[in-house]
């Protein structure tokens, strides 16, 4: 008996130690405020859950990636998820002094097309395909996908650039014959008008992991880096929180998406808990974060292979990924 009263209490003193040790590596709350730039998509949906968190994290949703490049190098902001190609050309532009925390949101473009007659990607010759988003992500992905199946943009494939998603989806759904390329949550939105004759074409998420045998990460969760070293605490308690936010989103979607109507971000209940899947909202950290690490580090070899300037015009060291 005196036996099993000794390996009872040695159990419960490790429980008790095992907790502390817990408790000890992630804080219950931010030593102060977190400010945090998100872009009005998929990456900021995935902070939705923390958005209510005003003692914990001030979060501002911008449109446009320029928008939050210049608060980014000047320290305006301590986080932000930006495409992930401007993860390497930020990293670049400030001699390191960015890090890569996580993907946050994988592969959500699609090509879709109104009565397009395309069937293979190959049948994408002489055609020109509507988008938004040059110099950024959309634009690399695209060149990649039409290369691995023996087209170059721009002399193959024609593209016609325009200023926003909205306009792409509003050629899409006027004009016969359009084939666009457009990141969720406009698909969902393209395909809720019910117009008949709209319909994907092609999921590139799928068409670059054929191509580079990784998922695309197309958006990536940065931290300046000194307050990812000297604040380290503060980023360990904002990961568990937006773990917490991403599991919600991608597993309460019709719950999900009423938050997300009433942060502004899709207009419509129906359509956000329709795209949510389609999304791909992710993070990787704890066991999976390598994972998370080599699929940034193929995307970063891959593009610099295509430009060297699409990542800021030197492909980025080991320092780049959080580690």
């Amino acid at each position: 008996m005196k036996k099993i009263l000794t390996l009872g209490l040695i159990l419960a003193m490790a429980l008790t130690m095992f907790t502390a040790c817990s408790s000890e590596e992630v804080p219950s709350t931010v030593s102060q405020t977190v400010n945090i730039a998100a872009l009005n998509g998929p990456t900021g949906m995935a902070m939705v859950d923390l958005m209510d968190m005003e003692d914990k994290y001030a979060i501002t949703t911008y449109q446009a990636p320029t928008d939050i490049t210049a608060k980014i190098i000047n320290g305006e902001v301590d986080v932000a998820a930006v495409p992930s190609n401007l993860a390497a050309v930020l990293y670049n532009k400030t001699e390191g002094d960015i890090v890569a925390v996580s993907p946050i949101a994988l592969g959500m473009l699609q090509i879709l097309g109104n009565n397009a007659d395309v069937q293979e990607v190959s049948d994408l010759a002489g055609k020109t395909i509507i988008a938004s988003g040059q110099g950024g992500t959309p634009e690399y992905v695209l060149q990649k996908v039409l290369q691995d199946n023996g087209l170059t943009i721009y002399e193959d494939v024609n593209v016609q650039w325009v200023a926003n998603h909205s306009e792409v989806n509003t050629q899409l759904l006027s004009q016969e014959g359009t084939i666009a390329m457009i990141p969720e949550p406009f698909v969902s939105t393209a395909l809720a008008q019910g117009q008949e004759g709209v319909t994907k074409l092609f999921d590139l998420n799928e068409l670059w992991e054929e191509a580079t045998g990784q998922q695309l990460p197309m958006g990536v969760l940065v931290a300046t880096r000194s307050f990812a070293e000297d604040r380290s605490d503060d980023l360990k308690v904002l990961l568990s929180d937006l773990q917490a936010s991403v599991d919600y989103v991608n597993d309460s979607p019709a719950e999900a998406a009423k938050a997300i109507v009433e942060h502004g971000f899709i207009g419509d209940e129906a359509i956000a808990e329709a795209a949510i899947p389609n999304c791909h909202i992710v993070l990787y950290t704890g066991d999976n974060a390598a994972e998370g690490i080599e699929m940034l580090k193929t995307f970063n070899q891959t593009l610099y292979d295509m430009d060297p300037a699409s990542v800021g015009g030197a492909l980025p060291d080991e320092n780049l990924y959080y580690q």
